[in-house]
């Protein structure tokens, strides 16, 4: 199977989302690496992420349960 490699040079936004990525998770997750190829899509995305977290109307600890919960799920670790 081939693997998506690394951006190698990312720029100035892509490196802020890693930033924060980073802040929020301990590491850049591996949803953001992968959108790092698509620097649009990247900064949609994460506007999408910023505006359901900051101006949703579900609390932060219902949030994470559904989070845990859908991930179980799906049987995913993230």
């Amino acid at each position: 199977m081939t693997r998506i490699s690394e951006v190698e040079r990312p720029g100035l936004a892509v490196r802020a989302f890693y930033r924060i990525g980073q802040a929020i998770y301990g590491r850049v997750p591996t949803p953001e690496r992968l959108m790092a190829h698509r620097v649009p899509l990247m900064l949609g995305l994460g506007g999408l992420y910023a505006v359901l977290e900051w101006f949703g109307r579900v609390e932060p600890t219902l949030r994470a349960l559904i989070n845990v919960q859908v991930a179980e799920l799906y049987g995913s670790a993230y």
